[in-house]
């Protein structure tokens, strides 16, 4: 009977609304943080901030300014740019993740209101096809915040060669933690 795969789906959407919530080594969570293996990245207030245990925090704004231990970092025109597109990308992983979850919560609804149907009529027959439509767009939603901590690696890795000061901030986001999180959303 097709109501197993509609209890599959159901899991599937609380693992990808979660992305990859059950790894040790790294996890974004609902709120503002993305946690890594090497530390952390928030935003609050207007910024976002790097926690790593061998060095003192940083800030980034959206305009690109580097603070480190509450000093101003000097920066030239091309740091200033990837700082931006790492404050950028940062951002949209906070977004991007709300909008899988959304997505997560849209499968969900979609299966229970299949099955409903399905129990009601006697026909099982399209849940499966009903819910793997929602399943591809949840898919498709939650790449974006693997596509997201890409950027944000390619960003540090330019800058830990660029500018001195963000070398200890350099392996903050892995290829690792990108592999991780695609391979989160196609093996589940």
């Amino acid at each position: 009977m097709k109501y197993a795969t509609a209890l599959g789906m159901l899991t599937l959407c609380s693992v990808l609304a979660a992305c990859g919530n059950d790894s040790d080594r790294h996890s974004i969570t609902r709120g503002t943080d993305i946690h890594l293996s090497s530390g952390s990245i928030r935003s609050e207030n207007g910024q976002i901030s790097l926690s790593i245990s061998e060095a003192p925090d940083a800030t980034i704004s959206a305009q690109g300014e580097l603070t480190i231990n509450q000093q101003a970092v000097a920066v030239d025109p091309a740091s200033r740019d990837l700082l931006k597109s790492y404050y950028q990308n940062a951002i949209a992983v906070h977004a991007d993740g709300m909008a899988t979850a959304k997505a997560g919560e849209d499968v969900g609804e979609q299966a229970l209101e299949s099955v409903k149907q399905a129990i009601n009529s006697g026909h099982s027959d399209q849940i499966q096809q009903q819910i793997e439509a929602k399943a591809q767009v949840l898919k498709e939603t939650a790449l974006k915040v693997c596509q997201d901590l890409g950027n944000i690696q390619s960003a540090q890795d330019q800058l830990a060669t660029q500018l001195p000061a963000f070398k200890p901030y350099g392996h903050m986001v892995t290829a690792d933690d990108v592999s991780d999180c695609r391979n989160d959303i196609h093996v589940r």
